[in-house]
């Protein structure tokens, strides 16, 4: 019992005890005023959209496969290979759709800038950023080429030329597909 009386009064007083440090006063603490800074992201269930979660674009659903596109669509009217996934894209006349072979699934939607409509689950939105922003509401991130929209797991991203808000095009993907 000695011993043990002997240890914790030792350890109390001892230099290598750690023990908190007194916090000081508030008046005594040195106070920085930062400007207030937007957040770079918002989420999407901050503000209300028409369009709670992307089905289709052009008609074209991520959930088809290579067999069901060609139904819908017919025949591409050229075929090129992605770059960036060494999949093929099928060009059709409003839509080009990537898809990867080995697993039949579609990895993109792209509609060109050049079209005057998009068609996003079956309704028509002018292919400028305005009526974007009203049909979607405000992005959910903003990169240097374009805004991203997500609802779920799938995501839009409205591409954008550098410095203008001129569409260069818009995607459909899954946005947990890395």
């Amino acid at each position: 019992m000695m011993k043990l009386l002997l240890v914790t009064m030792f350890s109390v007083i001892s230099p290598f005890s750690v023990q908190p440090a007194a916090t000081p006063a508030a008046h005594d603490m040195q106070w920085t005023v930062m400007e207030e800074q937007m957040p770079v992201m918002k989420l999407a269930t901050d503000h209300p959209e028409t369009f709670e979660q992307f089905r289709t674009l052009n008609g074209v659903s991520l959930e088809s496969g290579k067999h069901e596109l060609f139904n819908k669509m017919g025949e591409p009217l050229d075929i090129k290979e992605d770059p960036y996934l060494g999949c093929p894209e099928y060009q059709f006349q409003n839509v080009h759709v990537g898809v990867c072979e080995d697993t039949d699934i579609i990895q993109y939607v792209h509609v060109d800038g050049s079209h005057d409509y998009l068609n996003l689950n079956g309704e028509s939105i002018p292919m400028h950023i305005e009526p974007i922003h009203q049909a979607l509401g405000e992005p959910y991130y903003v990169a240097e080429d374009g805004e991203v929209y997500i609802r779920g797991s799938y995501a839009i991203k409205v591409y954008m030329r550098p410095g203008s808000s001129e569409i260069e095009g818009v995607d459909l993907f899954d946005a947990t597909v890395t």
